[in-house]
């Protein structure tokens, strides 16, 4: 597994996207037409607020589902070694700004040693040192 780190250009050209996204946002809120002049700049800035709180609540939640499908089914509790399975339990995940999300955070549960633990991180490629 490859670990990818967006380059800048990469982050210019996604924040050109979701100002194209906000475009759509803008229509689909007020019409094609746009909004009245009894519609002031607070219920706009409003409104972009609560489309970029979605923005990143839907790119965190795939971002975190996508690494959590790397840890597979079962871990082996550190102390005993006994395959655990991988389930999930709620968390609250509190953002910059002051949002909360919630997701469900992997976890595994040794019955044998009656110990929870995080299931470690994907093992890193042959000679890649594990950080």
């Amino acid at each position: 597994m490859t670990s990818v780190q967006p380059t800048p250009e990469d982050i210019r050209k996604i924040r050109e996207l979701a100002t194209e996204w906000g475009k759509v946002v803008a229509r689909r809120a007020f019409g094609p037409q746009g909004p009245g002049l009894n519609v002031n700049l607070s219920v706009m800035e409003e409104l972009a607020l609560e489309v970029s709180r979605g923005l990143v609540e839907g790119t965190l939640h795939t971002l975190l589902e996508q690494q959590a499908q790397t840890l597979g089914t079962e871990h082996p509790c550190p102390d005993c070694q006994r395959l655990c399975p991988v389930q999930r339990e709620p968390r609250t995940l509190r953002l910059k700004g002051g949002h909360q999300i919630q997701q469900g955070e992997p976890f595994c549960h040794c019955p044998d040693c009656r110990r929870d633990f995080f299931p470690p991180p994907a093992r890193p490629r042959p000679g890649r040192p594990r950080l």
